[in-house]
C-alpha cells in the first residue's frame, strides 16, 4: 500500500473552507463560535473600543461582552454615571483577554466572559477586571447561574467593599444599593415546592419552611442564586440550612 503524507497545514485549511462554504459536513455543521470569532478567540488579545456602561464595553467587530457576575448600576441609577467612568478608566484603549464560564451568551446576545487587563510584561499578573469593579464599589456581584468560577472570591471582594465604604457603598443609601435584587420574586414551579433557599446579604444560605415566624416576608429571586425546595433534605443537600428562626418548627412532610 502506498505510504499517505500527512496533511499539510494548507491542506487542513482548504477543507475547512470547503466545509465552512459547504454548511457543514455529513450533516452537521462546524460549532457557531468558531465560524465567528476564530479558534484562538479566547486566549489572544482584543482592544477595547467602547464602554457601553459600567458591566459591558465593546471589542472589535462590534462584539459585546457583558462582564460575568457582575452588575454595575443603570446609568439613571445611583452612581451609574461614576460606575461607566470607572470602567472607561480602567480599559478602553487597552487590550483584554477573555475567559469563558458555562454560559457563553446572555438574552441579549451578549458574550459573557470575565475580562482580564492584558500586560505584556511576563513577570506581571493580568488584572481581573470584574474583581477589580467589586474591589473598588463600582459594581456588585450578581450570580448568573450555573456558572460559579470565581464567585467566591467576587462575593468577599464585595463584602470588603461594602464594609469599607467603597464606591456605590458609599454613594448610595442602601435602600438604592438593594433595589434591583427586591424587584423580582420568582414562584415555585411546584405547588408542592414550598421551602424557601434564602441567601443574605452576608451570603449565608438559609432556607425557611411554613410556619416559621417570617416565612412570608421571605422573597426567592433566583437571579440572585436563591431557589424552591421541595424537602429538608434536598435544601441540606445543596448546602443551605434551616433558619434559627425556624429552630421550634416541626419538620416539613416530604413531597408525595
Amino acid at each position: 500500500m502506498k505510504d499517505l503524507k500527512p496533511f499539510t497545514h494548507k491542506t487542513i485549511m482548504t477543507v475547512l473552507a470547503f466545509v465552512l462554504a459547504s454548511g457543514g459536513y455529513g450533516g452537521y455543521r462546524v460549532v457557531e463560535h468558531y465560524q465567528t470569532y476564530g479558534t484562538d478567540f479566547e486566549t489572544r488579545p482584543h482592544l477595547v473600543e467602547e464602554v457601553i456602561d459600567g458591566d459591558t464595553l465593546i471589542i472589535e467587530n462590534n462584539i459585546r461582552i457583558r462582564l460575568l457576575n457582575i452588575d454595575a448600576p443603570e446609568q439613571d441609577a445611583c452612581y451609574g454615571i461614576e460606575a461607566k467612568e470607572q470602567l472607561s478608566k480602567l480599559v478602553l484603549g487597552k487590550n483584554i483577554i477573555l475567559e469563558k464560564d458555562q454560559t457563553a451568551k446572555d438574552s441579549f446576545n451578549r458574550l459573557l466572559r470575565y475580562v482580564f487587563i492584558h500586560t505584556d510584561n511576563p513577570e506581571g499578573d493580568n488584572v481581573f477586571l470584574n474583581k477589580e469593579l467589586v474591589e473598588i464599589g463600582a459594581a456588585r456581584t450578581k450570580y448568573i447561574a450555573p456558572n460559579r468560577r470565581y464567585l467566591s472570591s467576587l462575593q468577599a471582594s464585595e463584602r470588603e467593599a461594602e464594609e469599607s465604604s467603597q464606591g456605590l457603598w458609599n454613594s448610595c443609601i442602601q435602600e438604592e444599593v438593594y433595589k434591583l435584587d427586591r424587584e423580582q420574586e420568582s414562584d415555585p414551579n411546584n405547588p408542592y415546592c414550598v421551602i424557601k433557599g434564602n441567601i443574605s446579604s452576608e451570603y449565608t444560605k438559609d432556607y425557611f419552611i411554613p410556619g416559621c415566624p417570617n416565612y412570608k416576608r421571605v422573597k426567592i429571586d433566583a437571579r440572585k442564586g436563591e431557589q424552591w425546595f421541595c424537602s429538608e433534605k434536598e435544601a441540606l443537600d445543596a448546602g443551605w440550612q434551616r433558619s434559627a428562626s425556624c429552630s421550634n418548627i416541626w419538620q416539613l412532610q416530604e413531597t408525595p
